[in-house]
């Protein structure tokens, strides 16, 4: 249901089915919205003009989190029900939702002091209703130092430890997209919507094929928008001068050498020139400093890091780690997305509520942005709550109630109910593939489909091969990606399958030509297209180095 060979299918399917939703934005908002409508019986098409995830929600932090920093603000309901939902995730998407361990160092002079940040915690774990995957902790000043070797220790005064989420934000995208394929709906990708217009009872979406080039026009009862940083150039598709929604917000995320700066935890940050709050994130190999927030107004398609950016990043890892003496040249990859924030009157961009939006605009059409990757969930239903009545007044079935389904595990995670349950699925796939690095990342990358990776690898060995040698990633999900994961392009398995782009010292540039070749076995690429989507790749990963201040060697490559 979910391989690239099924597009003519889903392309037939849209354009002769009358639907009761499409919606429009295949981020994390949209792809949930259409897995929890598939499971209440609703006909769903879920349409993107890029790759799933492409846009923001490939683009974050990757946590999982109740929201600390919302306490300061007292938006206690949102926190409540981040905390709720987060309890939730880490059960039904075990394999890529897992515990993660934060440092949040106090030092003389701080905005906020010890004792605050203690009483912060403590209502913390109060609104998670103790629900905490460990109660957090105070520590000394030497606890500090030995917790997080490097850290600046003068004016230390100590630290809390607690534990919230951390995840791959594009694969929980991907899983939530594929149990809607699952269920029945057509997910089609790189198919870019040019028009929506609402007749007397039904609206009309005109689709652009943006691979084959043909027009399509599908019927649907109701339309959900949730475009993410698109949503103004999507709503002003519907013709009925429909008012900008947004203010968006750039965020940066920057990748460095575990060598050069290593935690084993996440550590809080505070920016020593606005007080920012930001996070250095262990990731795989590698250490992840982000995120800023600044304003932006551009194609999101096409926002990048510069070199102030980097800058910022540096200046606080410096502050905090100086003895790392990090250095634009140290960073090997960085990632841009735009928040799709709703606008307000703040001139300080991190003040905008992150809390969502959801608008029914005209008949039959209705609008989400904003909102919390940990939310996504109850975003959901709160949007088929908003088009459950447009959907039953255009002749559909009358408003559904939620499905039991819809709080059930992600395809990934089904018969992993316990932590003993994914342990033995790991031991599982080190006995199958006889290496232990490569059978975790597949198990948490995964889960329980890991097994249909190795049954690749029984058919055609020479895929267990390891793509890059310091990379526990494998050939064979290169295959899988495109016979199982609908990646149409090299850049979706080099980006958002594998993440072997920020993973690599290289960005996966010395893996092209074998990854293309694989591709073009799945996907039928001749020679001529093979080399556009080396090239295409090649022009993405020069876009994510700051203008000035590449890395020698990803300069050279690129």
């Amino acid at each position: 249901m979910f391989s690239a060979t099924q597009r003519p299918n889903q392309l037939d399917r849209l354009g002769r089915e009358l639907f009761d939703l499409v919606i429009i934005g295949a981020g994390i908002n949209g792809a949930a919205a259409a897995r929890a409508a598939a499971h209440r019986g609703y006909s769903v098409a879920l349409v993107d003009q890029d790759d799933i995830a492409f846009g923001t929600s490939s683009r974050s932090s990757r946590l999982i989190h109740g929201g600390l920093r919302y306490l300061e603000r007292l938006e206690l309901g949102l926190v409540f029900e981040s905390l709720a939902e987060r309890a939730l995730l880490a059960r039904v998407a075990r394999h890529i939702v897992r515990p993660l361990r934060f440092v949040f160092p106090v030092f003389r002079g701080d905005r906020v002091s010890l004792l605050q940040a203690r009483a912060g915690l403590v209502l913390y774990d109060v609104l998670a209703l103790f629900r905490n995957y460990r109660r957090h902790q105070r520590l000394a000043p030497a606890e500090v130092s030995t917790s997080l070797p490097g850290l600046r220790e003068a004016g230390l005064v100590g630290a809390l430890a607690y534990y919230d989420y951390h995840t791959d934000d594009g694969r929980l995208v991907l899983e939530n997209a594929m149990d809607a394929a699952e269920q029945g709906a057509v997910v089609l990708t790189r198919a870019r919507v040019e028009a929506i217009r609402s007749g007397p009872r039904l609206k009309t979406v005109r689709v652009h094929d943006l691979l084959g080039g043909q027009e399509l026009t599908t019927s649907a009862r109701a339309v959900l928008c949730a475009a993410g940083p698109w949503t103004d150039e999507v709503l002003a598709t519907t013709g009925g001068g429909a008012p900008r929604w947004l203010r968006p917000t750039k965020g940066v995320h920057i990748v460095v050498p575990r060598e050069r700066l290593a935690v084993e935890s996440a550590v809080v940050l505070q920016h020593p020139a606005d007080r920012r709050v930001l996070f250095a994130l262990p990731f795989h190999e590698r250490t992840v400093l982000g995120t800023t927030d600044t304003d932006f107004d551009g194609d999101p398609g096409q926002v990048r890091t510069t070199d102030e950016d980097v800058r910022y990043l540096l200046e606080a890892a410096r502050h905090y780690f100086p003895s790392a003496h990090l250095r634009a040249d140290d960073v090997i990859a960085t990632w841009a997305g735009v928040r799709p924030l709703i606008a307000s009157d703040s001139d300080d961009p991190s003040a905008v509520s992150r809390e969502e939006r959801i608008e029914a605009l005209q008949d039959g059409v209705v609008a989400v942005a904003g909102g919390k990757l940990t939310t996504y969930r109850r975003i959901a239903a709160a949007c088929l709550d908003a088009v459950a009545p447009a959907i039953m007044e255009a002749g559909g079935p009358l408003p559904r109630r939620p499905a039991p389904e819809e709080k059930g595990p992600l395809p990934g995670a089904v018969g992993l109910e316990t932590e003993e349950k994914l342990e033995r699925l790991r031991g599982e796939l080190i006995r199958r593939v006889g290496d232990r690095e490569v059978a975790r990342q597949l198990s948490h990358s995964y889960g329980v489909r890991a097994r249909e990776v190795l049954e690749l690898v029984e058919r055609r060995p020479t895929l267990a091969e390891r793509i890059v040698p310091e990379l526990p990633l494998v050939w064979a999900q290169v295959v899988f990606a495109a016979r199982a994961e609908l990646a149409l392009t090299l850049a979706d398995v080099m980006i958002r399958r594998t993440q072997l782009c920020y993973r690599d010292r290289r960005q996966g540039l010395d893996a092209v030509e074998r990854a293309s070749e694989l591709l073009a076995e799945e996907l039928g690429w001749d020679a001529a297209e093979r080399a556009r989507q080396i090239q295409d790749y090649r022009e993405q990963i020069a876009r994510s180095g700051p203008a000035g201040e590449q890395p020698p060697e990803r300069a050279a490559a690129v």
